[in-house]
């Protein structure tokens, strides 16, 4: 393992590291950001994942690009940590990842892609010959590429047609930025510690898109700003970096008297304009804060991150796709009134985080997952921050065999044994299983990616490969599964079941207790539309 980890050389779409030594006025002067701090926030979310590989094993496309000795190595992996590259003015963005992955031979992982579209409906960019330049190179040097939002799913399934087997949404690779159960942690102790008392220790971190302005919710932010003097503005975008490090005004036309733009503006006065580059030290300041507001989508996720609950302006279909994604809570602009209160969006964030952290596992999972199906290698990746149940079972890499699954893996249980290969074999564990344990399930248990309604009938197919032809499906609840029929298809037994719903809600089935050995290749959920007619 050690020389495997060793020899990896890893190509990454970044100007710096982590764990580079630098100022924040080197990263301001030298623009390392490209732009915008929250960039620094989904890169590093990827690179967490491979902090077992030692520093000098990966390079930078900006290393890459300036040095011709780089562009002669031999790379693993090409990582592309993305964000709204679909969108007007990426050109050189696209023409330079486009010409990279037609230059090495690497597995590509190209994660977070998005764009930035009307809210309705798409139009064509004048740049639409080089997405589907980047997006044809990356769809055949990659297995799946991974999307931040539906809008992106839609923009290149519907719009531009291409096949929708090659586009998985995972969000934002920034919100899984510490890690699985570090997250976990953190979200379950906000649970329990939700609302506080608004008042003037109340402190607020404001957020805005200065280049996206609109007297509609400029003004709020203003009034927030003006009326609470514990609230703070975190800025994230270059010119704003350079105003807070050497007091220079922004560009006339990001200049507005309802945002900081310049060095006479109260909150620059005042000290309440922040710029802070490094992700793990905004993440850190944003922990003595109780609420966080704004159009930022990054400005949010980093505040979520902190354990802060956040409510997003929305005013693209950037920020909506994504807040719409990890069920971030959020408004639509235009739903701001002059009535609209701090006390109104902080409680109802309160309430609507719950549904945040209730999707963390299934995102996480689908995140996790998405990896794999690239056949990138798990073991290489921090073991720590990767959900136990799709990482090993045996020592045996199992996300990417289930990927495509209707159903996740959930706890194998303790009878049996596990590995995978080609599908995912297991059998009984002789050694545990005694007179006490008959009625146990096989598998412990397939858990299903959507909830089985109530009354409503679903029609499961197992792809399978064994001994036990005759083995059952159970339901949770006890609802009757019915086997409807048996088959080969392609020298693999292909087996239906039908199933109504009686009881409850469930989202979880399982073998039946007379299972003992065979393969997995597939198994598929599907609803079965009632007959009208009768």
């Amino acid at each position: 393992m050690i020389d495997k980890l060793k020899n990896i050389k890893i190509l990454v779409h970044t100007a710096i590291f982590p764990w580079d030594t630098y100022t924040d006025k080197e990263v301001i002067d030298m623009d390392w950001l490209s732009g915008n701090s929250g960039n620094q926030l989904f890169r590093w979310g990827v690179l967490n994942l491979f902090e077992n590989i030692s520093h000098e094993n990966f390079i930078t496309t900006w290393d890459f690009s300036h040095n011709l000795e780089l562009q002669k190595i031999k790379y693993d992996y090409f990582v592309l940590p993305m964000s709204n590259t679909l969108r007007e003015g990426s050109d050189d963005e696209l023409k330079y990842l486009t010409d990279i992955m037609n230059r090495i031979d690497a597995k590509i992982l190209v994660a977070g892609l998005g764009g930035m579209f009307s809210r309705e409906g798409f139009h064509k960019f004048s740049n639409e010959h080089l997405i589907k330049e980047f997006i044809e190179t990356a769809i055949e040097k990659t297995t799946v590429i991974g999307l931040r939002d539906n809008y992106s799913y839609q923009y290149l399934t519907d719009y531009l047609d291409y096949p929708k087997e090659k586009f998985r949404i995972i969000g934002c690779p920034s919100v899984t930025y510490k890690g699985y159960f570090l997250e976990k942690q953190n979200y379950y102790k906000i649970r329990t510690d939700r609302y506080n008392t608004i008042d003037q220790d109340f402190k607020i971190a404001l957020n805005y898109i200065a280049g996206e302005y609109d007297y509609h919710w400029a003004s709020f932010i203003d009034k927030v700003l003006f009326e609470n003097q514990r609230t703070d503005v975190f800025l994230q975008d270059i010119d704003e970096a350079r105003l807070i490090e050497y007091g220079y005004s922004l560009e006339d036309e990001r200049r507005h008297d309802l945002l900081v733009g310049d060095a006479q503006h109260f909150a620059f006065k005042e000290g309440r304009a922040r710029f802070i580059p490094n992700p793990n030290k905004w993440i850190d300041e944003l922990k003595a804060y109780k609420f966080s507001l704004g159009t930022r989508i990054h400005g949010a996720i980093a505040a979520a991150l902190a354990g802060l609950p956040v409510m997003v302006i929305a005013t693209d279909s950037n920020t909506a796709g994504l807040a719409q994604y990890h069920r971030l809570p959020y408004i639509w602009d235009y739903e701001l009134t002059e009535k609209t209160s701090v006390e109104e969006l902080y409680y109802r964030a309160c309430f609507e985080m719950q549904s945040y952290y209730d999707l963390f596992d299934e995102s996480y999972y689908n995140y996790v997952n998405f990896i794999a199906q690239n056949n990138i290698d798990l073991s290489i990746l921090n073991e720590s921050l990767i959900p136990k149940r799709v990482f090993k079972y045996n020592n045996s890499v199992v996300a990417n065999l289930i990927g495509s699954w209707d159903v996740y893996l959930d706890e194998l249980s303790q009878y049996f044994e596990i590995r995978a290969e080609n599908g995912i074999e297991f059998r009984k564990n002789s050694k545990k299983v005694g007179k006490a344990n008959k009625d146990f399930w096989a598998w412990q248990n397939f858990r299903t990616k959507v909830l089985l309604q109530l009354n409503h009938k679903y029609r499961i197919i197992v792809l399978w490969e064994g001994k036990d032809k005759e083995f059952m499906i159970n339901a949770q609840d006890g609802s009757e599964v019915l086997k409807i029929s048996d088959e080969l298809a392609d020298n693999i037994q292909k087996l239906i079941f039908e199933l109504e719903i009686k009881n409850d809600d469930i989202d979880h089935i399982g073998f039946s207790e007379n299972f003992k050995r065979g393969k997995i290749h597939h198994i598929g959920i599907e609803e079965i539309e009632n007959d009208k007619s009768k």
